[in-house]
């Protein structure tokens, strides 16, 4: 599973997908969170300029099943971002948002779902569901 554009908020997730014995990378390609992503996850980081054919080649290298991409501040950001995981062939991208009026956009962007949550702690139950397949037994 890959967490991408990960942030403070992504913390209770990763954490929470480890703690279910799921294969978390974080891929993490600007820079204003370059330092806290690698030093909170030093093994588990990819670390890409913010280029679409840098992540592209990146994101297809590592074969992922699953991608989570919590929207950020800056929604165009987070579409070209989705629609680059889709392009590199990751089957399913969940995003997380907080308005549900962006939501038509990521999906025409290529999310497969898109769970529009409060705070951070709905978003585990949230995408619970979707993740199923990728916890170990």
């Amino acid at each position: 599973m890959l967490v991408a554009a990960c942030s403070e908020e992504d913390r209770l997730l990763i954490e929470r997908a480890l703690g279910a014995g799921i294969d978390v990378r974080v891929l993490t390609c600007f820079e204003d969170v370059h330092h806290k992503v690698r030093a909170w996850y030093p093994n588990r980081t990819m670390l890409v300029p913010a280029h679409k054919a840098t992540v592209k080649a990146a994101v297809q290298s590592a074969q992922l099943d699953i991608a989570i991409v919590r929207e950020m501040n800056d929604a165009i950001r987070s579409a070209l971002l989705i629609q680059t995981l889709r392009e590199a062939g990751v089957p399913q991208v969940i995003v997380i948002c907080k308005d549900e009026s962006r939501a038509q956009m990521y999906r025409r962007c290529g999310a497969n779902n898109v769970v529009v949550v409060d705070h951070r702690e709905d978003a585990w139950d949230r995408i619970m569901p979707y993740l199923h397949l990728h916890v170990s037994a």
